[in-house]
């Protein structure tokens, strides 16, 4: 199982990402902002959980950075097809501290 920060995003703009969306699901606006990018690997959901908790318990304690409001975004990048392992993205709305 691997976890880390892969990036801190700045979408400064609203036109920066356009998503589509089946018609059975809604669609919502998301402020442009800066994101904490978390990418995990390994068993899931044990991975994206873990990952979860250390941005809480070590991540922003030792980082300049504040969840701002927002939706935090689950992006799942590869699974295995009974879903026991995955590659996702914790996308996380931040601002300083």
């Amino acid at each position: 199982m691997t976890s880390a920060l892969n990036r801190l995003v700045d979408l400064a703009e609203e036109s920066d990402v356009h998503a589509w969306a089946p018609d059975d699901l809604d669609a919502i606006e998301v402020p442009a902002g800066k994101w904490a990018v978390f990418r995990t690997t390994g068993p899931h959901p044990q991975a994206l959980r873990t990952t979860w908790a250390a941005t809480a318990t070590a991540w922003f304690p030792s980082n300049p950075w504040r969840l701002r409001p927002g939706p935090s975004i689950v992006a799942i990048l590869e699974r295995a097809a009974d879903f026991s392992t995955a590659t996702c993205a914790l996308w996380l709305p931040v601002e300083p501290s």
